[in-house]
């Protein structure tokens, strides 16, 4: 089997910039590129054609993305925030997917142990549908809050991000390994290298 790799945003819309690495669209090209080359046998890259607006676009990979079985697909983005210290890595998967919640888990240790990244803590709220057994059986949403290493929880394809991750038909997670707003973190980074060997070890580790 292999595993697809979507490279976040595209020629219309960059997306985040970092003064190390480049805009998110540039700089993950390079390393879905490199990656391919490395382990061509194992992996897919996808890219969203430049079209009027996000949604179109993302249709448009979905439908090539769903006629193949794919052990699992990865999103890739990195972060930005106005303060320059803001660092670590998280991820988003979608609530009831376990086998996303392990590889996304596994991949931030991987992370954690290559490039000292700190796992953000997310605070996620859940709506869980609640029935009443003792009368008539009618049901209710109740919200609760759940406390996670790294992991965003995708409720529906509404949630920013959770786009691919609800219309895809394969496990999908969206990365966000560091932060290009930080100049030390994004300089970690910048040695591709490093972070293509991640990958591809990753990738083998788990495919």
């Amino acid at each position: 089997m292999k595993v697809a790799l979507i490279i976040g945003h595209n020629q219309r819309s960059k997306g985040a910039y970092s003064q190390i690495v480049g805009s998110e669209y540039d700089y993950w090209k390079r390393i879905a590129e490199k990656i391919k080359t490395e382990i061509p046998e194992f992996v897919d890259i996808y890219e969203r054609k430049p079209n009027k607006a996000y949604v179109p676009e993302m249709n448009e990979v979905l439908k090539e993305l769903n006629k193949n079985d794919y052990k699992f697909c990865i999103e890739l983005h990195f972060n930005s925030a106005g303060n320059g210290q803001a660092n670590g890595c998280e991820c988003l998967v979608y609530c009831g997917n376990n086998k996303a919640k392990e590889l996304a888990t596994n991949f931030m240790t991987r992370l954690q142990n290559k490039f000292g990244s700190k796992i953000r803590t997310k605070e996620n709220i859940i709506k869980v549908t609640m029935q009443e057994k003792r009368i008539d059986g009618k049901t209710w949403e109740e919200e609760r809050k759940e406390t996670t290493r790294g992991l965003i929880l995708v409720l529906d394809s509404k949630t920013r991000g959770g786009y691919g991750i609800c219309n895809s038909k394969d496990t999908y997670i969206l990365i966000e390994p560091f932060f290009g707003s930080n100049q030390d973190e994004s300089l970690k980074f910048s040695i591709e290298s490093d972070v293509v060997g991640l990958f591809v070890n990753f990738i083998k580790d788990n495919i």
